[in-house]
């Protein structure tokens, strides 16, 4: 499993698995410190639940977003052969018959809902990907052979068209003439995949094959376009690429698919904000970091649905990946009628999850007393009941942070369509001149928001940092303004608002079905959100402010508040007091912070970090310091040469076992003499030295020190020269090794006289010649013709490697040279 708070690993490694092959075991999390026996088994399968939950919620959203442009599309489809289309080519006498063409724009980016959508609700349809489209004939079969794959017989009927080329388009008529009546398709969809994508050339061509056999082969083309501009317009792709010749042959219909950052907030909002299905919430709340990235990267690079189901998708696996406690959202649903309390008891009285036991009581008893510690540290049934007390207050906490947000996005829409300015044009505004240009309306929008396209969301995201020192208060400046603006209401106003007010709380206390309430550390309700209580305050405000808005218009116009009595006046400037110091308190209770519970981080992923590398990587920084650092990336490596053979050759050398702040011996930083040139590893003090590198990466350090063009013969002697260091200090170690074999086993020449001491004195004076590096002059020259090939077997290898990478490039003018692609790379 993936570590995604590991700086280094910027981009990730999956295998290629073929589908025949068997499936690999199931992967888990990594086992964390104070984790459950099970912990990662249980994270796991929480975050499997967790992100179904939010991927069905944006799914749901989507489809009933889509849901009136399908039918839309699918009603031209299955419209565009009726009787009534039909007259209209005589009675425009039109030279010819079109076809029927419905082109969708915005349809890539809303892909794969939209498109699937449609697909479902259609009969006989054909693709056609630009890569099936490369030249007239390949585009014909392709679009012949699924025509006639959608009957799952089309092989079954008898026909003189088995005479025909495969690219006939006569095949497709003959098989659509021999279908039963009852089983003939009405229609034939041709849906055109990226049709920015196509070769206009070759696309003409096939129109104008199809356009000859309408209506008797009822063709419809469905056009699938990324752009968002209208089809129909003349500044389209549509129009500015195909010559009029081809645009008269096709009945040019336009649907626009919703999309961009309108339709993103939208679903973000509806998932995220709205209490109407918080009966069914999801199991993980994204904190601002999240929202802010994702905010972020669909304004500067891709507002589209595969965006943001790739950063909600990453956020919630690194929120389970990292934090031991996220099992609990496996054991403790957040719905307080469903808590799981046996499963909860049951797992904290496994053997091995008393590290996991003693984090809960920590984290549950942060600010309280030593006898609330001992209290959940001897009773188990008192520890589950403290951690649901802990997911209700959570859950208050988060449901209060959106009523808040809602009531102060109902307070602006309701001023805003009385004609005032709101709290601001960072909440929206309607009172934006229509003729202000576009750039005068994102600057009249850029107040607090550095998104201007994503101002619901942003002041959103505002309320969750409310209590944040680095936020720039933007929201505490909005509660106080609001109270402001209720204070300044006419009465005819203040009765209208308290019109709309009344019915939100009425529609939310249904939603939820209970009172949202929030507790103390004892699991006491408080009054302050009883949502009852709040409704009958505001009835009796109302019948207050009836009452004011008649005395109001019993008086004539222009001078009403001034001939209304002083007893109604009283009344009214009361009756408003009450309710701006009541909403501006009310939203302060709201606004909580949600860090403020035992817990939160358990369904809160905060303020963390998102880990944008993972969804972005920077491949060519990350191959660059692999092959500058190898062993950075490499945990324990079982050899310190990644391409040296073991046995055979001798030149195995034994895995490096230097710690950190360890110093390297004399053997790793030695310089000898070879063919009077003095060998010296310049590798720095603080890095491995360059002979203990794989190949590749010694390859690729040499490759930094050459000039733009590399002469390959003198990169090999580089080489060369690096793989010798290699085999003199094998050499060595295997020689002292010999020698201390033979001291421990007493192994001792005697002691001898005359010529024969001489003759014995030369082979031990070989034989510790060989120990320190130097072999046997009567083996040297087979060893060192097997070391030369196996030098150059490596090199190849490694410049092999480095060509598959894209760090060379070959040249014609010189054969024996190759040309850097690489440069000013850092340390």
């Amino acid at each position: 499993m993936v570590n995604l708070d590991d700086v280094n690993e910027t981009a990730y490694y999956i295998p290629y698995e073929e589908q025949s092959a068997e499936p690999s075991e199931r992967s888990l999390p990594l086992h964390l410190a104070f984790d459950l026996p099970n912990g990662p088994e249980l994270r796991w399968n929480a975050y499997k639940s967790a992100w179904d939950k939010c991927l069905n919620r944006i799914q749901t959203l989507f489809h009933e977003l889509y849901e009136p442009v399908v039918a839309e599309v699918v009603e031209k489809i299955e419209s565009a052969y009726n009787d009534d289309n039909q007259s209209d080519f005589t009675s425009l006498a039109l030279p010819h018959f079109e076809i029927p063409t419905i082109a969708v724009a915005n349809s890539s980016s809303a892909d794969p809902y939209f498109l699937s959508s449609v697909i479902s609700q259609l009969r006989s349809i054909a693709h056609l990907y630009p890569s099936d489209c490369v030249n007239l004939t390949t585009a014909m079969k392709f679009i012949i052979s699924g025509f006639l794959s959608t009957s799952g017989s089309g092989s079954s009927y008898k026909s003189s068209a088995k005479i025909l080329a495969a690219y006939d388009i006569n095949v497709l008529v003959a098989w659509y003439s021999a279908q039963k009546a009852d089983t003939r398709p009405r229609n034939l969809v041709l849906l055109l995949h990226d049709f920015e994508q196509f070769d206009p050339g070759v696309l003409q061509d096939v129109l104008y094959i199809c356009s000859q056999h309408v209506p008797s082969l009822p063709l419809v083309v469905l056009i699938s376009l990324s752009s968002s501009q209208s089809p129909l317009s003349p500044q389209s792709y549509l129009h500015v690429t195909y010559p009029r010749s081809t645009l008269k042959l096709m009945r040019i219909q336009s649907v626009i698919v919703p999309s961009g950052p309108r339709v993103l907030e939208e679903v973000i909002i509806k998932t995220f904000v709205d209490l109407s299905s918080v009966n069914d919430e999801l199991d993980i709340v994204p904190g601002p970091a999240v929202l802010e990235f994702l905010v972020e990267y669909a304004t500067r690079f891709n507002p589209s649905v595969h965006a943001l189901l790739n950063i909600l998708q990453l956020a919630h696996l690194k929120h389970f990946l990292t934090n031991p406690l996220t099992a609990l959202v496996s054991l403790v649903p957040h719905l307080p009628s469903g808590i799981n309390a046996l499963s909860l008891e049951s797992t904290l009285q496994e053997p091995g999850s008393t590290d996991f036991k003693e984090l809960l009581v920590q984290r549950l008893t942060f600010d309280r007393d030593d006898s609330d510690n001992y209290n959940l540290t001897s009773s188990l049934p008192a520890l589950t009941r403290a951690v649901h007390i802990a997911c209700s207050q959570f859950r208050t906490r988060t449901r209060s942070i959106r009523l808040a947000y809602l009531l102060l996005q109902g307070l602006h829409g309701f001023l805003s369509e009385k004609g005032y300015k709101g709290l601001g044009n960072h909440w929206g505004s309607t009172t934006v001149p229509a003729v202000m240009s576009t750039a005068a309306q994102t600057a009249a929008s850029t107040l607090s928001s550095r998104y201007p396209q994503y101002l619901s969301l942003q002041n959103y995201i505002n309320l969750l940092q409310l209590h944040t020192q680095t936020h720039s208060k933007q929201s505490v400046k909005d509660i106080t303004y609001a109270r402001t603006l209720l204070r300044k209401l006419r009465p005819e106003e203040l009765r209208a608002y308290l019109n709309t007010l009344i019915p939100k709380f009425q529609e939310l206390q249904n939603d939820l079905g209970v009172d949202i309430t929030t507790g103390d550390d004892d699991g006491e309700e408080s009054s302050n959100l009883n949502l009852a209580e709040v409704v009958r305050m505001l009835e009796e405000w109302r019948t207050e402010a009836e009452e004011v808005y008649r005395a109001y218009e019993t008086v004539e116009t222009g001078t009403r508040e001034r001939n209304m009595n002083e007893t109604a006046v009283e009344k009214f400037k009361l009756l408003k007091e009450n309710l701006a110091e009541w909403m501006y308190e009310y939203l302060g209770v709201l606004t909580t912070p949600i860090e403020s519970g035992p817990l939160w981080d358990v369904y809160y992923t905060g303020s963390a970090v998102f880990p944008s590398e993972t969804l972005n990587p920077s491949i060519r920084a990350s191959v660059i310091a692999g092959l500058l650092r190898p062993k950075d990336f490499v945990a324990e490596p079982p050899s310190r040469f990644s391409h040296v053979p073991a046995g055979g050759d001798g030149y195995e050398v034994a895995p490096h076992k230097a710690h950190a702040g360890q110093k390297d011996t004399q053997q790793d930083n030695f310089a000898e003499e070879e063919n009077g040139d003095e060998i010296t590893d310049d590798s720095e003090d603080d890095s491995d030295p360059l002979h203990t590198l794989p190949d590749t990466s010694v390859l690729f350090h040499r490759y930094l020190e050459s000039g733009k063009m590399i002469n390959v013969y003198d990169w090999f002697e580089s080489f060369h020269t690096v793989i010798g260091i290699q085999r003199r200090e094998t050499n060595a170690k295997e020689g002292g090794k010999k020698r201390k074999g033979k001291a421990a086993n007493g192994i001792v020449s005697p002691a001898k006289k005359g010529k024969e001491k001489a003759k014995e004195s030369d082979l031990d004076g070989d034989e510790e010649m060989n120990d320190h590096g130097e072999e046997h002059p009567e083996s040297s020259s087979d060893s060192e013709e097997r070391h030369q090939l196996l030098v150059q077997a490596r090199f190849i290898r490694a410049l092999h490697e480095l060509d598959f990478l894209g760090f060379i490039k070959h040249t014609r003018r010189k054969p024996d040279h190759v040309l850097r692609t690489v440069f000013d790379v850092g340390d």
